[in-house]
């Protein structure tokens, strides 16, 4: 079994700029959900709305290039 093998699956990249987003949604919304705990005066609404999760969305797809250059040059672990 050759370790480098120059020949790579594309199920991998899917797999790996899927699993990029993921992570990036996770990362977002807990960031956004602390973010509003912190600044969060009980007399009002809990600050976290459609407008951060289309935010945490569009940042999201920043997954899919950095799962392309993951594949591109072998960072896997």
């Amino acid at each position: 079994m050759k370790l480098n093998s120059p020949k790579k699956p594309i199920w991998t990249l899917f797999l790996m700029c899927l699993l990029m987003c993921i992570a990036l949604i996770m990362i977002g919304t807990f960031s956004y959900l602390l973010k509003g705990w912190l600044i969060w005066d009980f007399d009002k609404s809990f600050p976290f709305g459609k407008n951060e999760m289309i935010t945490i969305l569009k940042i999201s797809l920043l997954g899919i290039p950095a799962g392309f250059v993951f594949w591109k040059f072998d960072v896997r672990y």
